[in-house]
């Protein structure tokens, strides 16, 4: 396939943004003591079915820790239509970029839920606290920039000589 062919099948990012629904605190601590224990398992201190039940044991937990979660989907605009929305919210005289309106917007542009428009304004408004709007409002801003990915090892792709 040629880059051109590539370029035009090219497919919008999605992210999740994983909003909690529950506390995850003791969830997380059963992860912790269920990997501890499958460690202490796969060194050989644990007889073969102890080692079963331990990988069980994990697996429960972390379905247990990622229930605790919703995963939300933003998928990117097409630049276009971002450009168009960032226009819509011009810099302030202590801004940057564009308004403190800007990312809300832009995440209600880019989440993909059985949730419309108007509901999450609503939950915006009266269930998110600032810090979970901030992290939805990134997440959105994330998708869109289309940044390339710092997980990617160091010398992930060959470079022409």
């Amino acid at each position: 396939m040629s880059l051109r062919e590539r370029l035009q099948q090219r497919a919008r990012p999605t992210a999740t943004w994983p909003l909690r629904i529950d506390d995850p605190a003791a969830a997380k601590q059963e992860l912790e003591q269920a990997e501890t224990e499958e460690r202490i398992a796969s060194v050989g201190l644990a007889e073969g079915v102890e080692q079963e039940a331990a990988r069980a044991r994990v697996a429960a937990a972390r379905a247990a820790l990622a229930a605790c979660f919703e995963p939300i989907t933003l998928e990117a605009l097409p630049p276009p239509e971002f450009e168009a929305l960032a226009a819509e919210y011009p810099p302030g005289p202590d801004d940057d970029a564009w308004n403190k309106d800007f990312p809300p917007a832009l995440f209600l542009a880019c989440v993909r839920s059985e949730l419309d428009r108007e509901e999450w304004v609503s939950i915006f408004a009266s269930q998110l606290s600032q810090g979970e709007k901030i992290a939805a409002c990134n997440a959105a801003i994330q998708v869109n920039l289309r940044t390339p990915d710092a997980g990617l090892p160091k010398d992930w792709m060959p470079t022409p000589s």
